[in-house]
């Protein structure tokens, strides 16, 4: 359960520095002050001058903003998937009889296969 909980704050946070900026300034602050400033709900209350409620609700509508957005747009996919790639070509690379295919797949992600 905490695992899946640390998860999901991971991904949020990839999808705050991915999609941030099309929330609202409140929006941006709130997620500022959870994860760059670390800050409890209550804290984080404090600083805006609302309830712990009513960040968290604020939070919860954030993080369905982002999801939309990501299932829209596709961003975080993509770039987790430009990764994965980017890792395999490193371990082609440390094959010089590989360094071939790792070329090849470099210039798919450039868009320069064609």
């Amino acid at each position: 359960m905490l695992e899946q909980d640390f998860e999901q704050r991971m991904r949020l946070g990839r999808l705050f520095d991915m999609y941030g900026g099309l929330l609202t300034e409140k929006q941006q602050q709130c997620l500022r002050f959870y994860f760059y400033d670390d800050l409890s709900l209550t804290e984080i209350g404090e600083e805006l001058g609302v309830s712990r409620q009513a960040v968290h609700d604020l939070l919860k509508r954030v993080e369905q903003t982002l999801e939309r957005n990501e299932k829209k747009l596709g961003l975080l996919a993509r770039d987790e998937a430009d990764k994965e790639r980017l890792r395999s070509v490193i371990k082609l690379l440390a094959d010089k009889q590989q360094n071939e295919k790792a070329i090849q797949i470099l210039k798919e992600m450039c868009g320069e296969s064609r």
